[in-house]
């Protein structure tokens, strides 16, 4: 029993024994690879040392030859200086660098501030120009409409700001002017266009509209003349005989209702339209009527109500107009002129 309890020895081989563990050749790597760059940079600063420890002897000779100066420079000297040299250069090459942008960048200011005084200076004229044909267009509104300034409006641009006309620059006191002075011109303004629509209005309402598309020869005119047929005697001629070539279209002088179209004794065919506030118009001696002409049937102004002939009491090819006001005839010359 006592044998079997007795441990026998384990030999090792010699590989075994000097066999170290990866974390060991690690470390003793890295102390060995550490130590080589200690090493080399220890050299390298004593080859600096050594280099920069030499020294440089310049001599002095003076003209009499009397005694010669040696002055003894070391590398590390020249090397500061060369340094502090190369410094001075880069920053004096940067500096006129700088100067130059700086200059170019002073005289294109300066060009820019004369352009903006002279673009300021013809603002100006404009401004004063403008003021001048606005004063101008102010006064011929006022002349249009013949009337006093209205006070409420007037009240309101003094509300706007005559305290921000207080120490501004002239010019734009100027401007100010100007925008309380459209202020007030607005309601005229508006005024003028309601009166042009309310004018262009009645002038479709009444013979204004010239009844032929083109001017044609006046042969009679309104009022009292020799009968082209029994020359012997004078009549009341009551339109305007207009002298075109046959078959010209005839147009309605305002919009209106056909009160007659038809046959009318001397008139020949002929065409008559009522319009508002009493006027109504006679188209004589047609040739023929356009179709949708009748009695009762709505024409606009301009609208084609038939074509030039000679029917009825006529010497030739004409059409005879007239303006009746209240059933009265009356001179269509001014009605003709109207348009033009």
């Amino acid at each position: 029993m006592a044998k079997e309890l007795i441990k026998k020895p384990v030999f090792k081989s010699r590989a075994e024994m000097y066999k170290k563990p990866k974390w060991e050749k690690f470390k003793d790597s890295y102390k060995e690879f550490t130590t080589n760059i200690k090493r080399n940079f220890q050299k390298f600063l004593n080859k600096i040392h050594e280099k920069g420890s030499q020294k440089l002897t310049l001599m002095i000779v003076p003209h009499s030859e009397k005694r010669i100066i040696n002055i003894q420079i070391s590398n590390y000297i020249m090397f500061f200086f060369s340094l502090m040299l190369i410094v001075v250069v880069i920053s004096s090459v940067l500096s006129i660098s700088d100067n130059q942008a700086n200059r170019r960048k002073l005289i294109f200011l300066e060009t820019e501030t004369k352009n903006n005084k002279e673009l300021i200076l013809e603002y100006k004229k404009a401004i004063e120009g403008f003021s001048r044909r606005f004063t101008s267009f102010k006064v011929d509104v006022s002349k249009v409409l013949k009337r006093e300034e209205d006070t409420r409006i007037e009240k309101k641009l003094v509300e706007i700001g005559d305290e921000k006309l207080k120490g501004l620059p002239k010019e734009l006191s100027e401007l100010e002017k100007l925008k309380k002075e459209l202020l007030t011109l607005e309601n005229d303004i508006y005024r003028v266009g309601v009166f042009k629509s309310s004018y262009e209005r009645l002038l479709k309402e009444i013979p204004s509209q010239y009844p032929l598309p083109m001017k044609a020869y006046l042969s009679s005119y309104f009022g009292y003349r020799r009968d082209p047929v029994y020359t012997w005697t004078r009549e009341m001629h009551s339109g305007l005989d207009m002298v075109v070539v046959p078959g010209t279209p005839i147009l309605a002088a305002a919009n209106g209702v056909v009160k007659f179209a038809g046959w009318m004794g001397g008139y020949g065919w002929l065409v008559e339209i009522e319009h508002k506030y009493g006027f109504s118009t006679r188209y004589a001696h047609m040739m023929g009527f356009n179709s949708g002409i009748y009695p009762g049937a709505t024409v606009n102004r301009g609208q084609v109500i038939g074509y030039v002939g000679s029917t009825g009491k006529s010497t030739g090819y004409h059409l005879h107009y007239e303006v009746r006001v209240g059933g009265q005839p009356v001179d269509p010359l001014p009605f003709t002129q109207m348009m033009q």
